[in-house]
C-alpha cells in the first residue's frame, strides 16, 4: 500500500503493479527508495549504516555493471538495509514523540 503524500492517478491499477514489484528483494528495495520520494538521504545511508560511499548504494540500486560485473546487493546487505529502515524508523518515532510531548515555547522565548 502506498502511503507517500502524492496523488495516485489511478490507485487499484499502480496497487497491482506493486505488489509484482515487491516480490523480490531488487523490486522492494527499488520500490521502497521511489515511495519515499527523497526522504532517505541515500549518501548519508550509505555511510552510517554500510560504511560506504553514495556511488556503492547507487550502483547496487540501479544494478550497475563495474569491470564487467553487475552490481547488486547480496542478501546480508539485503538485510542491512531493511534494518537500517527499521532503525531509522525507530528514531523518527522517538522524535515524534518528542515533540508531542514537549511544552509549547510562550511567546517571549521566540524572540
Amino acid at each position: 500500500m502506498y502511503l507517500g503524500k502524492r496523488k495516485i492517478f489511478n490507485p487499484e491499477k499502480h496497487e497491482i503493479i506493486r505488489k509484482e514489484v515487491i516480490t523480490d528483494k531488487c523490486g522492494a528495495t527499488w520500490n521502497a527508495f521511489i515511495e519515499l520520494e527523497g526522504l532517505i538521504n541515500k549518501s548519508q545511508l550509505a555511510q552510517q549504516y554500510f560504511e560506504k560511499s553514495h556511488g556503492w548504494l547507487s550502483q547496487r540500486l540501479h544494478g550497475c555493471t563495474v569491470r564487467k560485473k553487475s552490481m547488486s546487493f547480496k542478501e546480508e546487505e539485503y538485510h542491512e538495509l531493511a534494518e537500517a529502515f527499521r532503525h531509522i524508523a525507530m528514531r523518527l518515532n522517538a522524535h515524534a514523540d518528542e515533540i508531542d510531548s514537549a511544552t509549547m515555547e510562550s511567546a517571549d522565548s521566540m524572540r
